[in-house]
């Protein structure tokens, strides 16, 4: 069976709505396009103790605030690109990120908030591969976070991912040096899968730099030390 395109797939449904005709469309492809627009994407992760929110445009001030926090940023994504200056451009970045569908921006944005709604964090799923049902997660807190907030804001993540989303499988990289950040990921339950030798180019360091490539299975994910974890943390 040939699989229509996703240009194809946009071209009838502009038809449609332009004039009110029916579309003709593989089963295939209107499932994954229901897949993709399920609400599940853009909805808010909440506990008792930590809040996940969708990023959006009205986030942009405490989006510049951690942007210009070098110490955050070289912890969270060191190769983060520059923000626009015009705050209606960044605004309408992140309102883009946050509509857009996984086929057209392979990636999830979420703020770390307290119940209160103070914000912490950023926490991000980036290349997110459909197929493969995998993903690379990025995690940044700052350090005022409370107590807690790291490991249950992971595991919120793992509650989405594995059983709302039933991905596969979660990967991270981290940065050679970041011994803190690969001791609380495998304390989560992610394994070593690997070392990436001179991996990426550090412009301001002019170096190359190695990375730990971590992987998480469902298994490890919910293991008894995690269940452990979230009974304390949660109740």
């Amino acid at each position: 069976m040939v699989v229509s395109s996703f240009s194809s797939v946009n071209e009838q449904l502009n038809k449609m709505r332009r004039e009110g005709v029916a579309f003709d469309l593989p089963d295939a492809v209107l499932t994954q396009l229901k897949w993709l627009n399920n609400p599940v994407w853009w909805s808010d992760i909440k506990k008792n103790r930590c809040h996940l929110t969708m990023r959006t445009g009205s986030d942009i001030e405490f989006v510049r605030q951690l942007w210009a926090d070098t110490e955050f940023m070289h912890s969270f994504h060191r190769f983060a690109g520059v923000l626009p200056e015009n705050d209606q451009a960044v605004m309408e970045l992140l309102n883009t990120e946050w509509s857009s569908t996984l086929n057209l921006d392979p990636s999830i944005h979420w703020i770390i908030r307290c119940p209160k709604g103070d914000s912490y964090g950023l926490l991000s799923l980036v290349d997110i591969s459909i197929q493969h049902r995998r993903a690379e997660v990025v995690f940044g807190l700052l350090p005022t976070a409370p107590f807690g907030f790291c490991p249950a804001a992971m595991l919120m993540l793992f509650e989405f991912y594995f059983k709302k989303i039933r991905f596969n499988k979660l990967v991270a990289n981290i940065f050679e040096g970041n011994q803190r950040s690969l001791k609380s990921s495998m304390h989560l339950g992610f394994r070593v899968e690997g070392k990436l030798y001179n991996e990426v180019m550090d412009p301001k360091a002019n170096k190359f730099l190695s990375m730990t490539r971590l992987g998480l299975l469902v298994n490890d994910a919910y293991c008894e030390k995690n269940a452990l974890l979230a009974k304390k943390l949660f109740s």
